[in-house]
């Protein structure tokens, strides 16, 4: 505040301001004061007149000085903590931003302690992430165990996320292509690969990428982590070719090959269904186990593409029920299900010729159904558009 202001205020003693200022706070009118005591200035501008106040109970902790505040106007200071500062410095007191040299300076050296602690302590992750790697890379798996449902997740895996130099598995968040359908079947991915040990941590993962408890990586985000392969390094070049393109002569029984064909199917039209809620607006979270049974009910009878006409009819069926009846979201969400199976049950007792879909333009075939479909089972386009068989 100027001292200009409180020069206004040089003619009076020390008595009448006190009472010049017991009468402000009092609520007397500022123009009948002004008047009185012959002072220069507007009436808003009165409480700036006032000389400061001391805080001889708050010392500087810099200058060991009294504090000092400005007077507040009759309408704030009961509402206000007054702003306590230093004459000398200029330090605030209670303040995480005062902006005087002695904080500033304390605020620098504050933050270049944290830095180095930061920085020890991704050391020390970084050291626990390799420790974690050679120990795994001591036991490398044989590709001659690896069963079908291996070589196509592995095989996908590849495809989507491998390295220019094939090196390292790249986070999947980073890239364009897509694993799976669905965020979750990636999920499960990873964790099936990581869990048999067929992918280990890269030494170069990213430190936020994997919780660690007691000098232990506790947990990981599988969807931002940094893997390899954990194979022979002998012969890693080859067997990178073998995994990245199955042969002709994959021996597969009829229980494997339907099993992963249900699985693919279920989560390609999960991923359909997703699409489709998105654009009424409703809530994915609400699709439950209940849905999915539906789904797998109805696929023992129905190719994928039919399925998808069947989700395409609920979901529009319960986008009209909500707008209609004026029901919750979560409450239409949970008629989609039943839309579902009762259609499917028709459509086998009556005999109805089903009209396929396609696959949304928006989400297209996953790297995961291109392997299986084209490469293991060799039927292309007819494992989306034909029953399971």
């Amino acid at each position: 505040m100027s001292k200009h202001y409180q020069d206004k205020l040089s003619h009076l003693s020390s008595e009448e301001i006190e009472t010049l200022m017991e009468r402000y706070y009092d609520g007397e009118k500022n123009d009948i004061l002004i008047s009185e005591y012959n002072i220069d200035i507007r009436n808003s501008l009165l409480v700036k007149t006032f000389p400061m106040k001391t805080h001889n109970e708050e010392l500087c902790p810099f200058c060991n000085i009294s504090m000092y505040s400005y007077r507040e106007s009759k309408s704030m200071s009961s509402r206000n903590n007054p702003r306590i500062f230093c004459k000398e410095c200029q330090h605030e007191h209670n303040t995480y931003h005062c902006s005087c040299l002695h904080c500033k300076e304390n605020r620098k050296i504050e933050e270049e302690i944290q830095k180095q602690e930061k920085e020890l302590l991704n050391n020390v992750k970084r050291e626990i992430i390799l420790a974690n790697y050679l120990a795994d890379r001591s036991i490398y798996i044989d590709i001659e165990e690896f069963d079908i449902k291996d070589k196509l997740y592995i095989c996908a895996l590849l495809r989507t996320s491998l390295s220019e130099n094939l090196e390292n598995i790249n986070l999947l968040s980073s890239v364009k292509t897509t694993l799976a359908p669905t965020k979750k079947y990636q999920i499960s991915i990873i964790s099936y690969l990581k869990n048999k040990s067929i992918i280990i941590f890269s030494p170069t993962t990213a430190i936020d990428s994997v919780m660690i408890e007691n000098e232990e990586i506790d947990s990981y985000y599988p969807m931002n982590t940094t893997f390899r392969l954990n194979i022979n390094e002998e012969n890693y070049d080859e067997i990178i070719q073998r995994l990245l393109h199955l042969s002709d002569d994959e021996d597969i029984d009829d229980e494997i090959r339907i099993e992963l064909w249900n699985e693919i199917g279920l989560f390609e039209c999960l991923e359909f269904l997703y699409a489709r809620m998105e654009e009424y607006n409703l809530p994915i979270d609400a699709i439950g186990d209940k849905t999915i049974s539906a789904i797998k009910e109805s696929m023992k009878t129905f190719s994928i593409s039919e399925n998808f006409n069947f989700i395409w009819r609920a979901v529009q069926n319960a986008a009209a029920f909500l707008q209609k009846d004026r029901v919750s979201k979560k409450y239409a969400v949970n008629t989609i299900a039943g839309s579902i199976l009762r259609s499917s049950e028709k459509a086998k007792a009556e005999g109805w010729d089903i009209k396929g879909y396609g696959r949304d333009y928006n989400y297209q075939q996953s790297i995961i159904s291109e392997v299986f479909f084209n490469n293991i089972l060799k039927i292309g386009d007819n494992g989306f558009k034909h029953k399971i068989n």
